[in-house]
């Protein structure tokens, strides 16, 4: 291990434990062979973290939204060394329009800086990572607007809805069964109206799941683009 760094505001995971713990003292691990850096800023629950195969060595949540001037502080503290990584992935959509536009363009730029490879990640694949079921059947919706959401289906619902598509708020109240389960981003609004549907109970923390999660992608040397889901 090398000399601990302080940095107060990030999260690290102690090597051979299981769990996790806030500290003002940052370790990182140099035993690795994949260094991924890994983010999130479009989603709910944002999420910068340095990942290698088998564990995130440092990360730090994002609940908010934050500007363009806070996002590479945040992960210089995440990685102590930039010509370390070996990999980058980016959750490219849905989200926030300035968001995904912003963190595709900083994954392009440090993926050319850094001559290391990328991947796209749409965030109903990073859901159904954290599904906790063995022949699970599920949707994964996302609201989008007033009247509209995205929609994917996994297990019995994949051969309806195979890939993320864009349905209106009426087609999904009448298409899809009661009591199905779901995961996603609704708004409180979508909630109430689809109420005849049951929430997964629990979903595993990104956290735990990305290390696997990240070392099945497929990683090249491309431009990343954002997922807008309207043909934008």
């Amino acid at each position: 291990m090398t000399a601990p760094i302080a940095f107060p505001s990030v999260t690290t995971v102690a090597e051979g434990l299981p769990y996790l713990w806030n500290t003002e003292t940052l370790w990182y691990s140099v035993s690795t062979v994949m260094r991924t850096l890994f983010l999130d800023i479009a989603s709910h629950d944002g999420l910068i973290a340095c990942v290698s195969d088998t564990e995130v060595l440092t990360y730090k949540e994002v609940h908010q939204r934050i500007g363009d001037h806070e996002l590479m502080p945040i992960i210089e503290k995440c990685v102590d060394d930039m010509s370390s990584l070996t990999h980058l992935a980016c959750v490219i959509g849905p989200g926030g329009f300035t968001s995904l536009r912003v963190a595709v363009s900083l994954m392009n730029t440090m993926s050319w800086a850094l001559n290391i490879p990328s991947c796209g990640i749409h965030l109903s694949d990073l859901y159904a990572e954290r599904v906790r079921m063995c022949d699970p059947s599920f949707l994964w919706l996302h609201s989008t607007k007033k009247s509209e959401l995205f929609i994917r289906g996994f297990g019995d619902f994949a051969e309806k809805w195979p890939e993320p598509i864009l349905v209106t708020l009426h087609e999904a109240t009448h298409n899809i069964p009661k009591s199905t389960l779901w995961c996603g981003e609704l708004i409180l609004e979508h909630q109430e109206i689809l109420s005849h549907l049951c929430p997964l109970s629990h979903l595993e923390s990104t956290v735990v799941v990305l290390p696997h999660f990240l070392s099945i992608q497929t990683y090249n040397e491309q431009i990343l683009k954002p997922w807008y889901g309207r043909g934008w």
